[in-house]
């Protein structure tokens, strides 16, 4: 079985829309998963290094872009995608145009096509809501997820992988570390969320008992004292890397391999470490203080495509 970690490829004003928007003539065109949290620094930064360049920020969930980027393909707005799993611009290669950044040499790992550039190194721990369940009864292990006593405590919630990259990176990843028996005994009883966030915030709030959370917004809760734990489940844990590419056909190409280049930065690297409190793919960055070390973790990563896992899941869940 194919199995793939993370710790063989790491050494130690602007305008925000919804996928409904429409961009003004003139402006890059950004269409991300990433939230406010995490692209707002850095775009910041580029605002500053570029003041000329105006960028229009279009968020939705990864699924949703790329649905988006199908439909509008030879006639689409977008300029760049930015987030969401390497395995999903790989999967949808006809989408996006090679482009070779002179910072792509300096990092964890590289697309020989240099279709995408790699951004973050993300892990998803398990977060628990300490409003449903008592420090004796967190999960140590993945396994541990499959205890009916989460049902009982207000239950385990997924994203769908159909429109969450999280979800898909979780799904597969435990998928082909674990078997499909495992996923389906896991999502038996569970509630399926639309995207990541909904799910993020069900255990933040304490409607649901146990999920996965991307970790930097986990370590951020946590410092904020909020009712969570995070657990780094001893078994196994789910990580990607998180990459953006420039769109086929993008109207706006000089800017858009401007801001593929300032992604690519040291300055901007620091900028996630500091600000977003996520491990940097680039090779010269330290990873945060606040995250543990990834070579203690036994990190797996998505193995099937993502239309085999939607497909799969949807078939487990009977739909």
């Amino acid at each position: 079985m194919l199995k793939w970690t993370l710790q063989h490829l790491v050494a130690g004003a602007l305008a925000s829309a919804s996928l409904l928007s429409i961009a003004h003539a003139g402006d890059l065109v950004v269409y991300t998963a990433h939230g406010e949290a995490t692209s707002a620094p850095i775009l910041e930064a580029f605002a500053k290094a570029h003041p000329d360049v105006k960028v229009t920020v279009v968020r939705g969930g990864t699924g949703e872009i790329v649905e988006r980027l199908r439909a509008e393909a030879g006639n689409g707005s977008a300029d760049i995608m930015w987030g969401g799993p390497t395995q999903t611009f790989e999967e949808n290669a006809a989408l996006f145009q090679p482009y070779e950044s002179a910072s792509d040499a300096d990092m964890v790992t590289v697309d020989p096509n240099h279709l995408w550039h790699p951004f973050t190194v993300l892990l998803q721990p398990i977060i628990v809501s300490t409003k449903r369940v008592e420090p004796a009864a967190l999960p140590k292990t993945q396994a541990d997820l499959l205890s009916p006593d989460f049902a009982k405590d207000g239950g385990l919630i997924i994203p769908d992988p159909a429109k969450s990259g999280t979800g898909y990176t979780i799904l597969s990843a435990l998928a082909g570390n674990f078997g499909w028996d495992f996923i389906g005994k896991l999502a038996k009883d569970a509630r399926i969320a639309p995207g990541s966030d909904d799910a993020f915030n069900a255990v933040r709030d304490g409607e649901a008992a146990v999920g996965w959370i991307n970790e930097d917004l986990g370590a951020k809760w946590k410092a904020q004292g909020l009712p969570i734990a995070i657990v780094y489940p001893t078994d196994a844990v789910t990580g990607q890397i998180d990459a953006q590419a420039i769109v086929k056909g993008a109207q706006h190409l000089d800017d858009a391999k401007s801001f593929i280049d300032f992604l690519g930065t040291k300055t901007a690297h620091e900028i996630v470490r500091d600000a977003t409190v996520r491990r940097s793919a680039r090779k010269d960055i330290t990873p945060p203080a606040a995250l543990p070390d990834m070579a203690t973790l036994t990190i797996v990563s998505a193995v099937d495509p993502r239309p085999v896992v939607t497909a799969r899941f949807q078939e487990i869940r009977g739909k």
